[in-house]
């Protein structure tokens, strides 16, 4: 890095954006709702408008950044507030040498910042007693760990910063920093190890790519993850579950056998493929067939996550409830809303009356049962699945590969390879909006796992923004920060494309007793699961396990059987 540019923590500056924008945005839609209840509001929602107002205020509005900040002034370490992500000793306008000369305390609190990060450890919430206890202790444990290992950390600094610039971007990434040094601690790297550069490369080069960095430091971003931990609803199994939900809908629509045949042809020297990003990646891609996760395994996971066909019975439990609470919560949603404008009340077929406490019950049914099947593997698949996703989506979109089959984007790609192929295309429009509005519900589900699981009786739908949807602020997206309205089209999108008639959507709306859920997998003693497969039955797997489509419906025209 030239000896005048300032060292930019790009992670600080984005936490920073995206927490001031929806402060915004949360401040638009208060101002909104107040002016049209004619400059009232509850006393809940006028405190809410103020701190916010407050905030906006300061430098920095971070919770992250200012819990950490916090914490070390305690310790007579105090930091100031960053800009644009450079640290105090960065925002003064003069030469900066090499290595770049931040002060001791703000290399603690950047690592530290890192750490958290790299954990998930991002929500600091003081109102939740719960959450803040444990955040509090991953704060010491972080701390713990910068000086535990810091003349490593420090020494691993400085070339973060060189590869940082080789980008022309200048910038180090904190949570970068945090995983690559706990990466080169498990290998029992040290900070005098000779070649040390090298090794610091590797493990940021494996990072990045995603190929052997540490799953747990990869997030979901269809993928921000929450930290929010319920005895009965975990959030980043919900997470992972999204992500394992959004694949298998895309399986559905053949994207991982269109990848298979191109690399087929590719090695016959069939397809139209000459040096560059697409023959890197399929040349790439066949080499390490043998460290991918296999169809085989992928139809086990949905099977076990969602109970769809196509996995092995003696591999796990299938989801057998999912259809039937999958189809109970979105129906809640869609009839609640519905019954909110007069004229659909009108019109329906079976007028009926779904309260709030009817679309918590049923997500809280919902999201239970997905955390459930979401333990174990689930979230370190979740990551890998989510990689090749958006490289096989980079793949297909290459100008040689949509050059090759006449294709205009992606989807025409999938549609062509399908039809010559594969022995016909699928309904693609049916299957990504499946895919986009079912990864849309879970991680609404998610983001409010606290407030389903709880017993307060705060409104889970806001009527206000159903009423009076307000702009998304920028930067936003529906997948990992849906609002109420957000998960109402979603809900519609998924029955309309399912096929699903409104008679069934209001059966399904009805409030049922939910199935008995455990707050984690409960493993059958040997001698019952012995006992049991002694007469011919599968242990964990009942009559009827596998339903007839998997994804909602009872049958091809999205009609529930029974």
């Amino acid at each position: 890095m030239p000896a005048n540019d300032p060292l930019v923590f790009k992670d600080m500056a984005e936490r920073e954006a995206a927490e001031r924008s929806r402060l915004v945005g949360r401040k638009q839609m208060l101002e909104q709702a107040k002016q049209q209840a004619g400059g009232y509001l509850s006393t809940e929602n006028q405190a809410e408008l103020d701190r916010i107002i407050d905030l906006l205020g300061l430098q920095v509005v971070d919770p992250l950044y200012r819990e950490v900040q916090r914490a070390l002034r305690e310790t007579h370490q105090d930091v100031g507030d960053q800009v644009d992500g450079k640290l105090p000793s960065q925002q003064t306008p003069t030469p900066w040498p090499d290595p770049i000369d931040l002060t001791p305390d703000e290399k603690e609190f950047a690592a530290v910042y890192g750490i958290l990060i790299r954990e998930r450890q991002t929500s600091p919430d003081r109102t939740k007693p719960d959450i803040y206890r444990r955040f509090s202790k991953a704060l010491s444990a972080a701390r713990g760990e910068f000086n535990g290992d810091k003349e490593l950390f420090l020494a691993v600094l400085p070339i973060l910063v060189e590869e940082g610039d080789k980008t022309n971007e200048d910038f180090v990434r904190t949570e970068h920093w945090a995983t690559v040094t706990k990466l080169l601690v498990a290998r029992g790297v040290a900070a005098s190890d000779i070649h040390l550069r090298l090794k610091t490369v590797n493990e940021l080069e494996s990072l990045v790519g995603g190929r052997e960095g540490l799953p747990s430091a990869i997030s979901i971003e269809l993928p921000d993850l929450e930290e929010y931990s319920d005895l009965e609803i975990q959030a980043d199994n919900l997470h992972a579950i999204q992500a394992i939900y959004f694949t298998a809908m895309l399986e559905e629509l053949k994207i991982f056998d269109v990848v298979e045949k191109l690399v087929e042809l590719f090695q016959l020297g069939m397809l139209p493929v000459g040096k560059g990003p697409a023959g890197d990646y399929l040349y790439t891609y066949w080499r390490r067939s043998a460290d991918r996760i296999s169809e085989v395994e992928r139809r086990n996971l949905y099977a076990r996550a969602f109970g769809f066909p196509g996995g092995d019975a003696a591999q796990g439990n299938p989801n057998t409830d999912f259809n039937d609470l999958w189809l109970r919560f979105v129906s809640s949603v869609s009839s609640f809303v519905r019954q909110l404008k007069v004229d659909n009340l009108l019109r329906a077929n079976v007028p009926v009356s779904i309260s709030q406490e009817q679309v918590r019950k049923a997500g809280r049914d919902l999201a239970a049962n997905l955390s459930l099947h979401g333990y174990g593997i689930a979230y370190f698949v979740a990551t890998d699945l989510q990689n090749s996703v958006r490289e096989f989506i980079t793949l297909l979109s290459d100008p040689e590969i949509r050059a090759a089959y006449g294709a205009r984007d992606w989807n025409q790609v999938i549609e062509q390879v399908s039809t010559l192929e594969l022995g016909g295309a699928r309904n693609g429009v049916r299957y990504r909006t499946m895919a986009t509005a079912g990864a849309v519900i879970i991680r609404w589900l998610a983001n409010r796992a606290n407030l389903l699981a709880g017993s307060s009786f705060v409104d889970v739908v806001d009527l206000n923004v159903l009423r009076n949807p307000p702009p998304r602020p920028s930067g936003s997206r529906a997948t990992i920060d849906p609002t109420d309205y957000d998960l109402f089209n979603a809900c519609e999108q998924w029955l309309a494309v399912t096929g699903t008639p409104d008679m069934q959507v209001e059966e399904y709306a009805q409030p049922k007793e939910g199935p008995t859920l455990t707050s984690s997998p409960v493993r059958i003693p040997t001698v019952a699961k012995d006992l049991l497969e002694s007469v011919g039955i599968q242990a964990g797997v009942p009559a009827g396990a596998y339903p007839t489509n998997g994804y909602g419906s009872g049958n091809g025209n999205g009609k529930r059987r029974g």
